[in-house]
């Protein structure tokens, strides 16, 4: 492995709720470039293995390893979780532009275009269906600088045709950047790497 390329490698994870294993053993490397799809039942640990990959919740056991060539002392995710971070009284444009302040009206609103009408990126989020948030919430972590894309049940509610279309959008916009999804079937994600929990 060059120096230059970025691993980070969860060893050995295991982590407890309230007396409750939800991860044991669990082995990972995310790399560079590459897809990964974190599948299995609801329960099964997967939003705490995003959460532990990122630094917001600690293992019981085991580490989290960083090899490479790594500018910056932290690594930043964009992150979609489970319970959406949208203000539901503002509309789709404004939440998008939140996530960067350089980032401009004009971009929000041609990247939101790809996937929800003009005139319900104008209306308050409490009034968009539940797929139509979870596009908005996508394009907003995508404007988010960041080193990683998680993305936890982002598919909720979409239809096939809606869902392939993100999954295009996604790996088109993705770049160098892993991507990890959390889900809890693997359908549509042959393109991901499969780590069943």
């Amino acid at each position: 492995m060059g120096l230059n390329k970025m691993t980070i490698i969860l060893e050995n994870i295991s982590k407890s709720y309230d007396g409750n294993k939800v991860l044991e053993n669990l082995n990972v490397e995310i790399e560079d470039g590459r897809c990964y799809a974190f599948v299995g039942p609801k329960g099964s640990g997967k939003t705490t293995a995003l959460k532990i990959f990122m630094g917001m919740e600690k293992p019981d056991e085991g580490k989290v390893c960083r090899m490479g060539d790594y500018k910056y002392p932290t690594l930043q995710s964009a992150y979609v979780s489970q319970d959406g971070q949208l203000n539901l009284k503002k509309d789709a444009i404004w939440n998008v532009k939140k996530a960067h302040r350089w980032a401009s009206k004009g971009r929000a609103i041609e990247e939101l275009t790809r996937f929800i009408e003009p005139d319900r990126q104008c209306i308050p989020v409490s009034e968009l269906s539940v797929p139509e948030r979870r596009l908005v919430e996508l394009v907003k972590a995508l404007f988010t600088p960041a080193d990683f894309i998680v993305l936890d049940s982002p598919f909720e509610g979409m239809d096939a045709d809606t869902k392939q279309k993100t999954i295009d959008y996604l790996l088109d916009i993705k770049g160098s950047r892993p991507l990890i999804i959390a889900q809890e079937d693997a359908e549509g994600l042959d393109f991901a790497r499969k780590v069943c929990l």
